[in-house]
């Protein structure tokens, strides 16, 4: 038999409409068992008036490569909570270089490469467009077996209002018996 630590992602929501020089804080997602982290994708969002330009959402503009790149905005005051308690030490104005530590943590969970180390994502890239990573796999193994709630806190630091798409990561222990073929997953067990 081989047990193995599997990473899932669940697509939690989308914020469709964060104002311009607004703090937002909600509940993004209640009872989830051992998350690993919470991503945060941004795109530009409908911009009604007199210089809302296109006046269209950026992912709907045929002259962008959004899905490929987002947009550059800027998230200050960032903060991820699970079960009540903050992850981060306090509040960031998250640069590439907490980008950096936030992904390397993860990578240490898996054998898996996000891109940092090959180039894929380098410091222009994620200036450019940027992605809000943070990794909740801090805690005890008593706390990760019970459902936790996950709350997230910003500050829209552009003159524009945003979409937010965000991801929870989340992992399951699965074993192989690698007679038979038979896959089970574990509910209450973490490797």
């Amino acid at each position: 038999m081989i047990s193995l630590l599997i990473l899932w992602t669940k697509a939690s929501n989308i914020y469709p409409a964060v104002a311009a020089l607004v703090s937002f804080n909600q509940l993004i997602n209640s009872g989830i068992v051992h998350p690993t982290g919470v991503l945060f994708v941004l795109f530009l969002a409908a911009v009604t008036g007199t210089n809302g330009g296109l006046g269209d959402s950026q992912w709907k503009s045929p002259f962008d490569t959004c899905p490929c790149t987002t947009s550059p905005v800027s998230l200050t005051n960032l903060q991820v909570s699970v079960g009540g308690q903050n992850v981060l030490q306090s509040t960031l104005k998250y640069g590439y270089e907490h980008f950096l530590e936030q992904v390397n943590l993860a990578e240490q969970l898996t054998s898996s490469d996000f891109g940092i180390s090959t180039g894929l994502i380098n410091q222009n890239y994620w200036k450019n467009s940027k992605w809000y990573y943070v990794n909740v796999e801090r805690g005890n193994t008593a706390d990760k077996l019970n459902g936790r709630n996950i709350n997230v806190s910003f500050t829209n630091n552009s003159n524009v209002p945003i979409e937010v798409m965000e991801f929870i990561f989340y992992s399951h222990e699965i074993t192989i018996d690698v007679k038979t073929g038979l896959v089970t997953r574990h509910k209450n067990s973490i490797l």
